[in-house]
């Protein structure tokens, strides 16, 4: 039960990091490519670590974090090359970011399957957050805008979109009552 409050609150914080890194990224246009790097790094590790002991949580109908093995390990891994090696990698953050998010937003599309077959009502939100995330991890990827503010906008969309579809993700599977965890406590109860 303690790996999967660990989890719950670490996905939380992590989507709050993804809110804050997004609105700066936005608001923020000239940031040192070093500081990217650096943040980057950090936050790719930790996230990978929160996803890891998601995956090895007991969450009783591994909803939130049934992808998140492998997942964690690649974020881990790309973490520690954009600190190793931060400027030489710095060109392809951004598309590395776009394809993070599109992978977990695909993988998420899975999840709210699986919540629709639990009988969670909100696993259209979900659904919708997976899709609007995916899109901006391929606008990420393509950078179908000139300019370095407009792209500076759609990173830091994505930021914020996966931030809430995580956020959404795991405070919509993930419950913690009585000692029992379940994806929908009415659903517990039955």
């Amino acid at each position: 039960m303690k790996k999967l409050r660990i989890a719950r609150d670490g996905y939380i914080l992590i989507s709050i990091i993804f809110y804050i890194a997004g609105i700066i990224y936005i608001a923020v246009s000239p940031v040192s490519p070093l500081v990217i790097c650096i943040c980057s790094g950090i936050i790719l590790i930790a996230y990978g670590i929160v996803k890891i002991i998601g995956y090895c949580s007991d969450d009783l109908y591994d909803l939130a974090f049934q992808y998140d093995l492998a997942c964690g390990i690649l974020l881990i891994v790309v973490g520690i090359i954009a600190l190793g090696c931060n400027l030489r990698v710095q060109q392809y953050l951004s598309p590395a970011l776009g394809l993070l998010i599109l992978v977990d937003a695909v993988l998420k599309v899975q999840t709210s399957k699986d919540a629709r077959k639990f009988g969670l009502e909100t696993w259209n939100w979900i659904l919708t957050f997976s899709i609007i995330a995916g899109v901006f991890g391929v606008l990420i990827i393509v950078k179908p805008f000139s300019g370095i503010r407009s792209s500076h906008v759609i990173d830091g969309c994505g930021l914020l979109v996966e931030g809430l579809m995580n956020h959404l993700t795991v405070r919509e599977t993930v419950k913690i009552t009585n000692g029992v965890s379940s994806p929908d406590k009415e659903t517990a109860d039955k």
